[in-house]
């Protein structure tokens, strides 16, 4: 499904997935939300977000790109 069509709901929900998960990267030294393609997922939810006027909390990503699950 597009994000056009996804519902208010089913939008917030995902890109609060994402940004708890990248508090809970920050946290940590394993950074699963340093991928590219994880940040461009949210910054389309995220552009959506704003076209509709939604309430929601900016995404503050891990600021170092070097960790990965495993090491």
């Amino acid at each position: 499904m597009s994000v056009e069509k996804m519902p208010d709901q089913r939008l917030i929900h995902y890109y609060e997935n994402i940004r708890q998960q990248a508090d809970a990267d920050r946290a940590l030294k394993f950074h699963f939300t340093a991928a590219p393609t994880i940040r461009d997922y949210a910054d389309r939810r995220r552009n959506e977000m704003i076209r509709r006027r939604l309430q929601h909390r900016p995404i503050e990503w891990p600021s170092s790109r070097t960790g990965s699950p495993g090491r």
